[in-house]
């Protein structure tokens, strides 16, 4: 009596499976660099929802960084020019809306042409004076994208969003690599 055993099938699952944890590192780093691409898109559509801002504006303030513990996501601190949020010259002064469905106003305020961009500035009265001397002028800015990206619940919200991008992707990679 003759015996035969095919263990063909066994090496090849067990070669399968210990190249699950090289698969499992491949498919959380290119989780990352997905999330890297989309999580500042995610932020400009929620901020937008919010603030009157071009979406050309936010993403010129977004970044994206990879940390040691992970990816961070980052707003510029300086403050974003007041002409950015639909500044319109009225007679009494500046009309801007930096949040949607609220317009704000500015009675000393005006716009002029600085170095090719539009700016909004304001000036200065000095002690004591009526009058408003030419100078000085101070520029007038609105919330800056560090602090949009802090107000309210938006950091929950953004941690949520890159967890989703995070799972799903490592999920459709690590299926999509199970299938070979």
């Amino acid at each position: 009596m003759e015996l035969f055993i095919d263990a063909n099938a066994v090496l090849d699952a067990a070669q399968r499976v210990s190249q699950l944890p090289a698969k499992v590192a491949l498919a959380q780093r290119r989780a990352l660099g997905t999330l890297r691409r989309r999580w500042p898109v995610i932020a400009r559509r929620d901020i937008q929802t919010e603030y009157a801002l071009s979406a050309q504006r936010i993403r010129a303030g977004l970044s994206v960084r990879t940390t040691r513990e992970g990816v961070e996501l980052m707003g510029v601190a300086r403050g974003v020019g007041l002409r950015n949020f639909g500044t319109r010259k009225t007679p009494m002064g500046l009309s801007y809306s930096a949040v949607r469905g609220k317009r704000g106003f500015r009675r000393s305020g005006f716009q002029n042409c600085y170095r090719g961009a539009e700016i909004a500035f304001v000036r200065t009265p000095t002690a004591g004076d009526k009058r408003v001397p030419r100078t000085p002028v101070v520029r007038l800015y609105g919330p800056s994208l560090a602090q949009m990206l802090r107000k309210g619940g938006r950091p929950e919200r953004m941690a949520q969003a890159g967890l989703d991008v995070i799972t799903a992707d490592i999920d459709r990679l690590l299926l999509r690599s199970l299938r070979r």
